[in-house]
């Protein structure tokens, strides 16, 4: 039984990757920018990494135009108020939206959230008239973060409504932003 559900993680993991892939480069960022924030990323997620209070595994760190998201569960209210301490202190941080939650993250959880997320990611992929490129879709207990850049108000209001509409979604953080990024 244990190797089924390893073998069933290992495979799901994998399709989650290739559709994780399809997201990877906003039409939306310069380039400049998204390398900026990657680097911003790297540099939270090595400092949660080193502290004492936040197991850094149990926070997903995503930076989208210097603005710092932090989605996932942690054990204590200290380690999520500690997280977002650690995000605002790096160089180069405009904002963070701390959606960390606190409670007990188990094995099942942690798998129905990958399906969500690749549910509503492919919903996004096969809706032709939205760039899935242009958004990242994370879940955490079953709530839905949206982040990324679109061209219209419009395009953002389906992608949230197809996120809403997907099953084991019980709610949305809809963090889209609309137009092109001014320099």
């Amino acid at each position: 039984m244990k190797r089924i559900l390893v073998a069933a993680a290992g495979s799901l993991l994998a399709g989650v990757a290739l559709i994780a892939l399809a997201g990877c480069a906003s039409s939306m960022v310069p380039e400049g920018r998204r390398d900026a924030d990657s680097g911003i990323t790297k540099v939270v997620e090595a400092s949660l990494g080193t502290n004492d209070k936040v197991k850094a595994r149990q926070v997903e760190v995503q930076t989208r135009e210097g603005v710092v998201y932090l989605t996932g569960v942690v054990d204590t209210e200290e380690a999520r108020r500690e997280a977002g301490r650690v995000a605002w202190r790096t160089e180069g941080v405009h904002g963070v939206v701390n959606d960390l939650t606190v409670g007990e993250r188990t094995v099942g959880s942690w798998v129905d959230d990958v399906m969500i997320s690749s549910k509503v990611k492919s919903k996004l992929i096969a809706n032709t008239e939205i760039k899935a490129g242009d958004i990242d879709v994370s879940s955490s207990q079953g709530i839905v973060t949206l982040l990324g850049r679109v061209s219209s108000d419009l395009i953002k209001s389906d992608a949230e409504r197809i996120a809403r509409g997907t099953a084991g979604v019980k709610d949305v953080n809809n963090e889209l932003l609309v137009g092109k990024m001014k320099y």
